[in-house]
């Protein structure tokens, strides 16, 4: 195994590096990023260990590095497997300063040892005063919800205790990660960060009882992060979940966005008021299961029947929240017309980076390392690879400054062949929901029948 003695010092070039990749992270992949609660973060050189919900893969780890003001780097602990993929993705983690932890089932007895020496080393950088963060779950979990905390998190929180004494003054910085869709670029994002706290209370039950302090610190840490973000419990009918919050989020939003004095975190323009609906909504449902068992079980059939009607009309909710007139279908078509030549251009230029993540993304086996397939590869290797190969040709046949300018120019098309792409996607589908409107369509009737069923049941007369 590789050495990871000095992963806490500062890299210089891992600096640089991040400084294209925030900005590609921060201004290209998302459209909006909001963080909630930055003035928690404790000052650069304060020993911290950051803990977090875990529902995105990489993308998760990048939203809380991209969020630091100050030059900080902080050390991530991951599951140890993906370093025994090859010695070079083994160096790449390491440079992006990543400590292995193996699970059980991840590595053979020797593999699992040696998180000691990991829990060692990361109870180190806390006590050199670094940043040290950690996904207590050990795994992204497939929707918006939350596992148990595994033990690896208490065990290096303590040792870094135990390692200078119980005297080391360090916090626990619980966040809490949202985002507005999951797979694709033009999403939005939303980091909570809540009020960093001390473990001392536990220290004299670990000195006699470590398990049952692991499993007390554990609670208190995962109830802090839980408090900020949304636990649908129910499992089963988490589809059903997912689907109200779709259908409500809008209508829930408006009817608390009254006045922008009074309430501006329901500003509907912001993802902070999707998380913050999509948390009230989960408590409505699990309310009215709780105390109306029928009413609740005739909202899953309600929600499930609208998600399969949709599906099978190849219709999105947002065109029954905000139906867009014949009017508005005739311009998205005049400015997609007038649009066409520059997705062209872009479609040119950018076809082969663009389609060779779609490629690797068929053969995922889950869904949720999407946007990490698009980000990591797409601006590690695939875009810089074609747009030097692009460079270098276009610098051969004209000028280097007029390839300069096509470089840019296609990094720009870029962005427009994207959202042309998506733009006509949309299109497609008003067309299809007119024509349905037009025909009186039977099962698009349900379906508009079904959305004001589960509002009407969810949010009844309070919208």
């Amino acid at each position: 195994m590789i050495s990871f003695e000095h992963i806490n010092d500062f890299d210089r070039l891992y600096h640089v590096w991040n400084h294209y990749f925030r900005w590609v992270h921060n201004k290209i992949y998302y459209k909006d990023i909001q963080v909630i609660g930055y003035e928690n973060v404790p000052p650069k050189g304060y020993p911290v260990f950051v803990i977090s919900n875990h529902q995105n893969a990489v993308m998760d780890p990048l939203a809380m590095l991209y969020l630091y003001k100050d030059k900080r780097q902080p050390v991530y602990i991951a599951r140890g497997d993906i370093f025994k993929k090859s010695d070079f993705i083994a160096k790449l983690l390491r440079f992006l300063k990543i400590l292995p932890t193996f699970r059980t089932r991840d590595g053979d007895r020797d593999d699992v040892k040696s998180n000691l020496e990991t829990f060692d080393l990361a109870a180190r950088i806390l006590n050199e005063g670094g940043t040290l963060a950690m996904f207590p779950e050990a795994g992204h979990q497939p929707g918006k919800f939350f596992a148990t905390f595994k033990k690896g998190f208490p065990r290096v929180a303590f040792r870094a205790a135990e390692m200078s004494d119980f005297t080391l003054d360090f916090k626990i910085l619980p966040m809490y990660i949202y985002y507005t869709e999951y797979f694709s670029m033009g999403a939005k994002q939303v980091v909570v960060i809540g009020e960093p706290f001390a473990i001392d209370e536990f220290y004299e039950q670990f000195k006699t009882e470590p398990n049952a302090a692991y499993v007390a610190m554990n609670q208190k840490a995962r109830e802090a992060v839980r408090s900020m973000g949304i636990d649908v419990t129910d499992h089963e009918h988490y589809p059903q979940y997912d689907m109200i919050f779709t259908v409500c989020r809008g209508t829930n939003v408006a009817r608390h966005f009254v006045d922008y004095e009074t309430t501006p975190e329901w500003d509907d323009e912001r993802p902070y008021s999707s998380l913050l609906s999509d948390k009230e909504l989960v408590g409505i449902v699990d309310t009215i299961k709780e105390q109306e068992p029928e009413r609740f079980e005739q909202l899953m059939s309600d929600a499930a029947e609208y998600r399969e009607g949709l599906e099978k009309l190849r219709l999105r909710d947002w065109e029954f929240e905000s139906p867009v007139p014949i009017s508005g279908v005739i311009m998205r078509a005049l400015v997609l017309l007038l649009g066409f030549p520059g997705f062209l251009f872009g479609l040119v230029n950018n076809f082969i980076p663009f389609r060779a993540c779609e490629l690797i993304k068929r053969k995922l086996k889950d869904r949720f390392f999407s946007s990490s397939i698009n980000f990591c590869v797409g601006a590690i290797i695939t875009f810089p690879i074609c747009y030097i190969f692009l460079f270098v040709l276009v610098g051969c046949l004209t000028t280097w400054l007029f390839a300069v300018l096509y470089i840019v120019a296609s990094f720009l098309f870029l962005l427009h062949y994207y959202y042309w792409e998506r733009l006509w996607i949309k299109f497609l589908s008003l067309c299809r929901f007119h024509k349905y409107q037009r025909t009186g369509n039977s099962l698009f009737k349900r379906v508009q029948e079904l959305r004001e069923r589960i509002l009407e049941s969810v949010l009844g007369e309070s919208r």
